[in-house]
């Protein structure tokens, strides 16, 4: 008969073995590349074998006493290098001299995230592997440098969820269930809806203050978390049913509805839109899909669904995703989805943040968050945008109505921690039909001025009304699009390329349309990018609203998914019809189907209205 008084220390022993067991699984799964790691969290990751180190476990390649330049830390390496040394049961003793000789070089960044984070993260993951290996004495010596990293400053959504993964780990290495249990329930704050940074009661994603992260920050909590949940999953310290529900819809009405063929729409991801690396997250996240689904989540249809939309896109081929309307009101973003094409607003208010610049990345950004309307047609890896963003002019954003600075000194971001100009932003959704509204009241130097975009079926109108800027230094222009330049393009009184049509609907401003190589490098927008020249040619489309524009307007008819002679028929016959574009009052009527949407300004605010 069993002594009664041994049973909890068996049940404990036991879900330990099972959850260092399911976390050394999908390291060495990782490894072998059966799942990705390390992209979500900017972490390099095991590679193949490098070289081994000296007999005194240190690199001769690596400068151990550099600190750093903010987004790269060589010293780092060394840590990654003795991950991919734990990898392997042939190297492992490598490994234990390569961790020893870091303990006793403790090399320091200048960046608290590689202190804090980073380091410690790689450090245990390669200490869990070598575990059996370590006496308990050592073990406990470990654990207490784990410990010793911790940070001064309490954090907030993906940061916590960092810190509180190398107390999971310390309570892992060293078997103390409380830290594993404090470590949980820490994480288990950021799967509830918040007003601060973290996960908004609509599903978008704040890092770094009211700033739309989702495809930055959201992702790498979406994929570390997909881990954790899975490691404790049917373990004493198993998140709970709330919280997994949570982030399951999180991730079904969240991010899945930011993705456009396999990768995240570009205005959701903050200053990541100028990594390289940063466009492909189809893997990780498919795996944090796979792991949700293995610790029993709920709405496993649609998590499937969405795993296989990840996997089309991540093998090339098109992946369909929803198909519907959102507007996000905790983060000024509206997302309109058709069969075939789609296209998102990212807008900013008073009550949230544009962008942001940091560590020498995102260096044109500016104008990321001042109305970005990017349009794309099927569901296909690539979207027009990503093989041009180093070359873009950053100042015709598509959507976007701005001055056009003679360079790029000017389009550095605003101070980050600084908000919107205008409190007149807002969004409509019947989950079919979509509207946006933004006021460009002081967004720079212009004044005042209205952009609206009215969502149907099978078309979208972008209107503008009011602007107004009678101290800006150099022309204001709206740009409708700005694109990789594929195929022939015909223009004149209205424009087509790519499968898409564009007809202005008033002759009040002409409508513009270019086609230029460009040449540049991720190097021109982020501090640690390749200085690799890319040249491409890029089509853009839009409207001159000259050097200081009083009440300009503008008003374009977009038709996604079409050729050139069904663009040249709706010249003729629109098939909408611009009620009012005014600084009270903008309103479309859809012809065909007899929608009208409606958004009126007045000393109520905005106040938006459908019927039929």
């Amino acid at each position: 008969m069993p002594d009664p008084e041994s049973a909890p220390e068996t049940a404990l022993e036991t879900a330990l073995a099972t959850a260092r067991a399911r976390l050394l699984h999908e390291l060495l799964d990782a490894a072998s590349g059966t799942t990705a790691i390390g992209a979500a969290s900017g972490l390099a990751g095991p590679g193949p074998l490098a070289d081994g180190p000296g007999a005194d476990g240190t690199w001769p390649d690596l400068d151990y006493a550099d600190q750093g330049d903010g987004r790269n830390w060589a010293p780092l390496e060394h840590l990654s290098r003795t991950l991919t040394l734990a990898l392997s049961e042939q190297h492992r003793p490598t490994a234990l001299t390569a961790l020893d000789a870091w303990r006793r070089h403790d090399p320091r960044s200048a960046n608290w995230w590689y202190n804090e984070i980073a380091a410690p993260q790689l450090a245990g993951d390669a200490l869990l592997l070598l575990a059996d290996r370590l006496a308990p004495a050592e073990r406990a010596a470990w654990g207490a440098w784990l410990a010793g990293h911790a940070g001064p400053v309490e954090m907030t959504g993906q940061n916590l969820v960092w810190t509180q993964a190398v107390v999971l780990r310390h309570g892992l290495l060293v078997g103390d269930a409380g830290l594993i249990s404090s470590a949980v329930a820490r994480m288990s704050t950021t799967l509830r809806a918040t007003r601060g940074e973290g996960i908004q009661d609509d599903f978008s994603f704040h890092q770094h203050g009211a700033q739309l992260y989702s495809g930055g920050y959201g992702f790498a909590l979406a994929a570390d978390l997909g881990l954790w949940i899975y490691v404790v999953y049917g373990t004493p310290w198993a998140f709970g049913t709330a919280e997994v529900g949570f982030f399951t819809d999180f991730l079904l009405d969240g991010l899945r509805w930011a993705m456009h063929g396999g990768a995240f729409d570009f205005t959701t991801m903050g200053r990541n839109i100028t990594r390289a690396d940063a466009h492909g997250p189809a893997a990780d996240l498919r795996t944090a899909i796979r792991r949700l689904r293995a610790a029993g989540a709920p709405r496993q249809d649609e998590l499937a669904a969405f795993e296989r939309h990840l996997a089309e896109a991540e093998a090339g081929r098109p992946a369909a995703g929803p198909v519907g309307c959102r507007y996000y009101p905790r983060s000024d973003y509206l997302v309109h989805r058709r069969p075939g094409w789609s296209v998102s607003v990212r807008m900013s208010s008073s009550r949230t943040a544009p962008t942001e610049s940091m560590n020498g990345e995102n260096l044109r950004g500016r104008h990321l968050g001042d109305g970005v309307a990017p349009i794309r047609i099927g569901d296909g890896p690539e979207d027009g945008y990503r093989a041009v963003i180093p070359l873009w002019d950053w100042a015709r954003l598509p959507g976007v109505t701005a001055e056009q600075p003679p360079g790029p000194a000017a389009l550095l971001p605003r101070p980050n921690d600084r908000h919107g100009a205008s409190p007149d932003v807002g969004g409509w959704t019947d989950g079919r039909h979509g509207m946006a509204v933004m006021r460009l009241a002081g967004t720079d130097r212009i004044v005042d001025g209205w952009k609206a975009w009215f969502c149907f079926d099978d078309v979208f109108v972008a209107l503008g009304a009011g602007i107004t800027a009678p101290s800006a230094a150099y022309p204001v222009v709206t740009t409708i699009d700005q694109r990789l330049a594929t195929g022939p393009v015909t223009a004149g009184r209205y424009a087509h390329h790519g499968r898409i049509g564009y007809v202005p609907l008033s002759d009040r401003e002409p409508m513009w349309t270019r086609v230029e190589r460009r040449t540049g490098s991720w190097s021109d927008i982020t501090a640690t990018g390749s200085t690799e020249t890319l040249t491409a040619k890029v089509f853009a489309v839009g409207f001159d609203h000259g050097p200081r524009p009083a009440g300009a307007t503008y008003a374009c008819l977009v038709l996604p998914g079409v050729d050139a002679a069904a663009t040249a028929a709706r010249r003729a016959d629109p098939g909408v019809t611009v009620l009012s574009n005014t600084p009270m009052l903008q309103a479309v009527r859809c012809d065909r189907s007899g929608v009208t949407l409606t958004a009126r300004h007045d000393e109520h605010g905005l106040v938006f209205t459908a019927g039929s």
